[in-house]
């Protein structure tokens, strides 16, 4: 846990925004690397090679290369266990992990630019937005 984490983001992907909320929650030092999904930059060679995936959030941590925010959130929870960002009750945990799923799960894919990019061009703009 010696260098500092560095979180591959972009400023209108809500996942991103998750790590980086809990990131500065924990109060974890990170760098950012911008990467700009609107002009395709995750679809580059050089970003590729390194995150097959091609998605965000990705983060390089304890020498471990970690993609999707939930998973980011969790290895964050049980690594730096300090500034939690669970409640201590199991209960009050279940329903914080429910709400999760229900916006990664239920909401969030409708606004995801790869789920817009297969619908027809004419309904992408009315599903962007909610």
């Amino acid at each position: 846990m010696d260098s500092k984490p560095v979180l591959y983001t972009y400023f209108r992907s809500s996942s991103a925004a998750r790590v980086r909320i809990a990131l500065n929650l924990k109060r974890i030092a990170y760098e950012a690397r911008p990467i700009n999904l609107a002009a395709g930059e995750h679809l580059s060679e050089a970003y590729t090679s390194q995150n097959p995936e091609a998605l965000l959030p990705y983060m390089l941590i304890d020498g471990n290369a970690i993609s999707q925010s939930v998973a980011i959130l969790e290895y964050l929870e049980e690594t730096r266990p300090e500034m939690p960002l669970l409640p201590k009750d199991p209960a009050h945990r279940a329903q914080v992990r429910a709400i999760v799923g229900a916006i990664c799960c239920d909401i969030q894919p409708l606004q995801n630019l790869r789920v817009l990019k297969t619908l027809p061009k004419d309904q992408q703009a009315e599903h962007a937005h909610g």
